[in-house]
């Protein structure tokens, strides 16, 4: 053949030709994140279908959103999509460009919802030949990326070394979260698990280069160190000092410095990408700020984090799809993560009807709108990915599931009273508050065994997994009682029934909460119900008795004892607590009016003493001993019931009448009366219905409710109490007793500083 082979200097010098470096990928990864890491077809929606199907909207997430749509309208414009521009294909991606661009100015995600603005633009799409004319081209990243990536970065820096993690959260797990149960240990450790395998070159491309849930974690995971810093024991692990950066700083100061971090991440990233951790992580802030004090300042943090539940569709009942190809590990892990939703939502309501009424502010969430279907009580498997949510049976140990479920039976009352005192502001309509008490009372005789306040099951006290177990019970009993005493609370003032009623459930918190605190220590002296739950019962209990002296006499000495143990509790908790040391000063004040509205008979003239001893309301005769506070020996212990001597619960249906100072005190006659209360100065024809509903929490954070301060009590000339311990008339001054702050005259707090008993 006349073509011969290449010569040979041609052939030699072809190995010497530079080698080239190997072909890098040239076309962007422009599917999800899931879709990606799962190697599934994603259709390049937002969120797609993949994610959707899965439940997984909150994860669906692009890494270069830009360059994706770049890419699109590059394909559409090429015709390079295997179905062309114009093909179902094309259609869809820039639908999902045209969609998104509507969801960036702030529209819901439908969620299979069509009725809303973003539903409706996508139902206009598919009936557009041209989807790009809907609407100009959005850009969606008008924030610096390098500048977000530097602030998270240094964000990120100041979470402590793993070590001191995994100490700090042993105690977050073991003292805060079974308080409530916001988070699965498991899926927790999980998510931990991604963040410390997280490469440093994946992290330093900035949160965007993140799927959502790992973009917040650290957020998370700083409100976790947080509440453990604030609930180390006394005797703490000494390593844990090298955390301290400054001298003189203490566990709080650091514990704040965590989460003010975690709210700087959190506005960083912002509301785009909101997902469970996001929700998560807002509710531990608001117990943190509770147990700081803050606690108008939870109270909005309780709000957002509403709202951002809400955002992810937290409230809705969830449409469970599964995909073809997804494997029965994957759909038994969803299905345990929509119980994590369910639960996680089910404390947020719980908490804002709760404070609602505690605080006398809005409820964020609409009882109208309907709720979600309850988590499953359901035993918390070792792998999840091998066992579905079923219900425990009665061999297995109780959960912190299950006292937040009964919990949820207590307070689901809160409701209806919330509404009644909007639609009853003149306390009118006693029957149906008579009706709603029998339904309450009800659902504390059907609660499990562990739970009883009499003769309780305690087969499970001793289990390793239900060490909390002593302390929930007794805290289930504090609840059932503040159900109680929310009902009646706004009629105590119009109804002596509500009075009696209201007195006792006060009673039985007060007992409830002197057996829990014998079973904590100094680490839990930062829970704030240790504060609230008592100062609203005794406060209650103290404006019962100086406004009504002569009546419940029987519960007197007790409501008495429990008066100076819950002062003695606020005093042994104030250098902890700052909410214990401001509520303190008001209950010495209102004490001192207790004890004057409660003159002893023996400062009265020997006639008039026989008087008052002959009325059917007086306790005892023997006036040297009505201020002996009862044998300590009488009272609970946490071993016993901490319910009090309420069995007699039936209700006075006595006819309304118009409530005036001669039939809601039932008066001595007129010589035995002015001797008991020479000063007072009620109008004759006071209208106790024109006073506003008793909420002393609200007015100690939201008014500036303050009393009598320390130093007056070292003299006990000053006090007003003589020599003898007994309550002098004389000594006091009355203008010493004022309470100051920023309340209305129609509040409790303004008719005290008028009346001088």
């Amino acid at each position: 053949m006349e073509v011969k082979a290449e010569p040979e200097a041609k052939r030699v010098s072809r190995p010497r030709s530079p080698l080239k470096p190997p072909r890098k990928r040239k076309r962007i990864v422009i599917s999800c994140t899931e879709c990606h890491r799962r190697k599934q077809k994603c259709d390049r929606s937002f969120p797609c279908a993949n994610c959707v199907a899965r439940n997984k909207q909150s994860s669906c997430h692009y890494e270069n959103e830009s360059a994706r749509k770049a890419q699109l309208l590059e394909e559409s414009a090429n015709g390079s999509s295997d179905d062309g521009a114009t093909g179902p294909l094309g259609v869809i991606r820039l639908e999902s460009e045209s969609a998104a661009q509507v969801s960036a100015f702030g529209y819901a995600k439908s969620n299979g919802n069509n009725n809303t603005t973003l539903g409706i633009f996508r139902k206009i799409e598919n009936y557009d030949a041209d989807p790009t004319s809907m609407v100009s081209k959005y850009t969606t990243n008008g924030v610096d990326n390098s500048g977000i990536r530097e602030k998270y970065k240094s964000l990120v820096r100041q979470l402590p070394s793993k070590p001191f993690v995994e100490k700090l959260l042993e105690t977050f797990f073991k003292e805060v979260n079974n308080q409530y149960y916001s988070l699965d240990e498991d899926i927790f450790r999980d998510h931990l698990k991604n963040w410390n395998s997280l490469p440093f070159s994946t992290l330093n491309k900035g949160p965007l280069e993140l799927s959502g849930d790992l973009q917040f974690f650290p957020a998370l995971l700083f409100q976790c160190l947080a509440l453990s810093l604030q609930f180390q024991p006394f005797e703490y692990d000494p390593s844990l000092d090298s955390l301290k950066y400054a001298a003189g700083m203490s566990f709080d100061d650091l514990a704040n410095d965590y989460s003010e971090s975690s709210v700087s991440l959190m506005t960083l990233l912002g509301k785009r990408h909101t997902t469970l951790i996001t929700v998560q992580t807002g509710f531990l802030r608001t117990s943190f700020l509770k147990n700081t004090g803050m606690v108008p300042e939870s109270w909005h943090s309780l709000s957002q984090t509403i709202r951002d539940a809400q955002e992810i569709g937290l409230h809705k009942r969830s449409i469970e799809r599964r995909k073809a190809e997804e494997t029965p590990g994957d759909a038994l892990e969803s299905l345990w993560n929509e119980q994590l939703r369910r639960r996680v939502w089910l404390i947020i309501s719980l908490w804002d009807i709760h404070m609602a009424l505690v605080l006398g502010r809005p409820a964020t969430i609409d009882n109208r709108d309907g709720k979600p279907p309850f988590p499953i009580d359901a035993p918390i498997p070792k792998n999840r990915r091998e066992v579905a949510p079923a219900p425990r049976t009665e061999s297995d140990p109780p959960t912190s599931l299950s006292v937040l479920l009964w919990t949820c039976e207590l307070f689901a009352p809160l409701w209806d009273i919330f509404n009644l005192e909007k639609e009853d502001p003149h306390q009118n309509d006693f029957a149906k508050v008579e009706k709603m008490h029998v339904l309450i009372k009800q659902i504390s005789l059907h609660c499990p065994p562990y739970f009883r306040a009499q003769n309780p099951d305690t087969t499970w006290d001793d289990h390793p997994d239900c060490y909390w177990l002593p302390r929930a019970r007794i805290a289930f009993q504090n609840n059932a009682a503040f159900t109680i005493m929310a009902l009646h609370r706004p009629y105590i003032f119009t109804n002596s029934s509500s009075r009696t009623l209201a007195l006792r459930a006060g009673l039985d918190i007060l007992r409830a909460q002197r057996a829990y605190f014998d079973l904590i220590t100094y680490t839990d002296y930062k829970m704030f119900s240790l504060v609230l739950n008592t100062f609203d019962a005794i406060i209650l209990v103290a404006a019962i008795y100086i406004l009504h002296p002569f009546e419940n006499r029987e519960d007197l000495d007790d409501a008495l004892q429990h008066f100076e143990w819950a002062m003695e509790r606020f005093h042994v908790m104030e250098d902890r607590h700052s909410m214990a040391k401001a509520a303190l000063g008001v209950l010495k004040a209102i004490h001192v009016r207790l004890k004057k509205a409660l003159i002893p008979t023996n400062v009265v003239s020997k006639p008039q003493a026989a008087l008052i001893s002959k009325s059917p309301d007086s306790v005892s005769t023997n006036t040297e001993t009505y201020f002996t506070p009862p044998n300590r020996g009488t009272l609970s212990t946490p071993n016993q019931s901490v319910s009090g001597d309420s069995t007699n619960t039936s209700l006075n249906n006595s006819s309304y009448t118009q409530p005036t100072i001669s039939n809601l005190t039932e008066p001595l006659p007129t010589p035995g009366w002015e001797a008991f209360s020479g000063n007072m100065s009620i109008p004759e024809n006071f209208d106790f219905s024109s006073m506003a509903p008793l909420q002393p929490m609200h007015d100690l954070l939201y008014n500036d409710l303050s009393g009598i301060g320390d130093s007056q009590l070292v003299d006990p000339q000053l006090s007003g109490i003589g020599a003898g311990g007994m309550f002098d008339p004389n000594v006091a001054s009355n203008g010493m007793w004022q309470f100051e702050g920023d309340f209305g005259n129609d509040s409790f707090w303004g008719f005290m500083n008028n009346y001088n008993p």
